[in-house]
């Protein structure tokens, strides 16, 4: 699976440009796991593939890395040009580690690490709002807190996953972000 080649290929972030995109573009500083970077990743097939540099984030289903979301990164400035997720994301979510007994969950990877960053609570991200309801969660899970994008489609996505995540033994709490800020990353982004 090319997911995995990718992944494989990855290297730790520290001191790249995936580290001054998340340490100093995003204002992100919670430990992280399951983050590598790549200096030439491939965005595209074939003969018209690229390669550029890229954040790899590892999105997890039992355990196994089901998907990866690269985040391909401005060489000059660090900023992001575009994301793309690769493999089986349906299901799967970044963890950011083993799950606790309350986790949240955000759309985005850089909304779940800044959430995680301001309250020490661990955030997973589904990479969007499509897929806000799909995760599996562990049975042992018994906060959930939902930290959808302050926006119409989030909302929406907010409700679904409420409803879909029900259980017995599961409370299940929102967190809108503060002010008009349209999601946790806001707070820190310079």
């Amino acid at each position: 699976m090319v997911h995995h080649h990718i992944w494989q290929a990855g290297q730790a972030i520290e001191e790249t440009l995936a580290e001054r995109y998340v340490r100093d573009v995003r204002n992100v500083w919670a430990p992280l796991q399951d983050v590598r970077y790549h200096p030439r990743c491939p965005r595209g097939q074939g003969r018209l593939a690229l390669f550029e540099p890229a954040l790899l984030i590892a999105m997890r289903k039992a355990g196994e890395v089901a998907a990866i979301q690269r985040i391909f990164l401005d060489p000059v400035y660090g900023n992001y040009k575009e994301k793309r997720v690769l493999g089986q994301a349906i299901g799967a979510a970044w963890t950011n580690g083993a799950p606790g007994k309350t986790i949240g969950i955000c759309e985005g990877f850089e909304t779940a690490a800044a959430y995680t960053s301001l309250t020490g609570i661990q955030a997973w991200a589904t990479m969007g709002a499509k897929r806000f309801h799909q995760v599996e969660l562990p049975s042992h899970v018994e906060t959930l807190i939902l930290l959808a994008d302050n926006d119409l489609e989030g909302r929406r996505a907010r409700d679904r996953a409420a409803e879909t995540y029900r259980r017995q033994g599961l409370t299940i709490e929102t967190e809108w972000p503060p002010g008009r800020m349209n999601d946790w990353a806001q707070l820190l982004k310079r």
